[in-house]
């Protein structure tokens, strides 16, 4: 997944360097050194762009990573047997074997931590209370609990 970023990033700098450079009407040998160093600096832009993404949001990867294009990729080398069918999209999570949180469960290592991620109830920087994801602000959380705490006293008194 990192080297397609990586690859994507450095098409559309190398593209939209030599496309600008035609319309410009530089010349040819200038057009490839400045499209060669656009490649290179957005391909490191690109390598930057996943680390942020991993390291903040894994949720966002995930979904690029379950994204079929024409057929390629989407299952993540899952059968159609484990995800079940299109029938069974519609039914509920206790029909397709999944836990509170709409987990499969697997014997995938790195599925099973994801799981035990999720049913501490932290994900990320998000909390899940009840199935419902919501960013981790403390102050926020803080000043909501604040509010609150102030209309239960100004309703009892």
């Amino acid at each position: 997944m990192q080297i397609w970023f990586v690859l994507a990033f450095a098409v559309i700098g190398a593209l939209v360097s030599t496309t600008c450079g035609f319309l410009v009407g530089n010349r040819f040998t200038y057009i490839l050194f400045v499209s060669l160093l656009s490649t290179i600096s957005f391909a490191a832009f690109g390598f930057g762009v996943y680390t942020v993404l991993e390291k903040k949001v894994p949720e966002f990867l995930e979904f690029l990573n379950g994204i079929s294009l024409g057929g390629f990729g989407g299952n993540s080398g899952h059968s159609e047997d484990e995800l079940g069918s299109s029938e069974g999209f519609g039914s509920s999570s206790e029909a397709l074997g999944s836990d509170d949180f709409g987990v499969q469960a697997t014997s995938d290592p790195t599925m099973d931590a994801k799981l035990a991620m999720a049913k501490s109830g932290k994900f990320g920087d998000h909390i899940i209370v009840d199935k419902i994801a919501i960013k981790n602000e403390p102050k926020l959380m803080a000043e909501a609990i604040r509010t609150m705490m102030a209309k239960d006293d100004t309703q009892e008194g």
